[in-house]
């Protein structure tokens, strides 16, 4: 095996890695967004939210996140950042 395909096999083990760790943190962040809406939520009510309560309010969560995000401008202002980013790791 030559040492670019050790380096290139390497480099894609390590994305594999990376890729699982940002979606872990990805999911972690959205089970916030869920328990902050759960939160605000619970403050108008007397009483414990039922199972199905809790279900279609984080579900309605997600789908507002995910949409909010997908929003051009936000997919736009994604792009430069990452952009910006890049170049600056580059420049190191």
């Amino acid at each position: 095996m030559t040492e670019e395909k050790k380096d290139f096999d390497k480099a894609m083990s390590e994305s594999k890695n990376e890729l699982e760790a940002l979606r872990t943190e990805l999911n972690d962040l959205m089970v916030k967004f869920g328990l902050r809406t759960l939160r605000t939520y619970q403050t108008g009510k007397n009483y414990p939210l039922k199972p199905t309560e809790v279900k279609s309010l984080v579900a309605y969560e997600m789908e507002n996140v995910i949409a909010d995000l997908s929003q051009p401008d936000n997919i736009e202002s994604i792009i430069k950042e990452t952009m910006l980013e890049w170049q600056k790791r580059q420049e190191k």
